[in-house]
């Protein structure tokens, strides 16, 4: 496996993070976690990342899928999930000043 340096855009300062997932399957992966966001009907800052409202129909099972398979190439993320009811609500930081890395997961500008 080829591993991969998540980097700052601004001044490509190192995050002292890295994937461990093969260069051919990161496009596929960035896909799903982009349509992710594009089905979340709430996205918002929350310390060291971002929360993802998702609808009341977000298959949990995907969701954890998802972040299953993230957690074993990118151990340095820390998932949240939440379901009170109608809320589903998906927690994803990677600590304090390392929220760029969130935010490139997502494809967040």
């Amino acid at each position: 496996m080829e591993l991969i340096e998540i980097q700052e855009k601004a001044g490509d300062q190192l995050l002292g993070a890295a994937c461990t997932l093969d260069a051919a399957e990161m496009p596929g992966r960035l896909r799903e976690w982009a349509a992710l966001r594009d089905r979340s009907i709430g996205i918002r800052e929350i310390p060291g990342g971002v929360a993802l409202d998702l609808d009341a129909e977000e298959p949990i099972d995907r969701v954890t899928s998802l972040v299953a398979h993230e957690s074993d190439c990118c151990p340095f993320y820390m998932f949240t999930v939440r379901v009170e009811g109608p809320l589903r609500e998906l927690q994803i930081t990677a600590g304090e000043g390392r929220e760029i890395a969130v935010r490139t997961l997502l494809g967040i500008s």
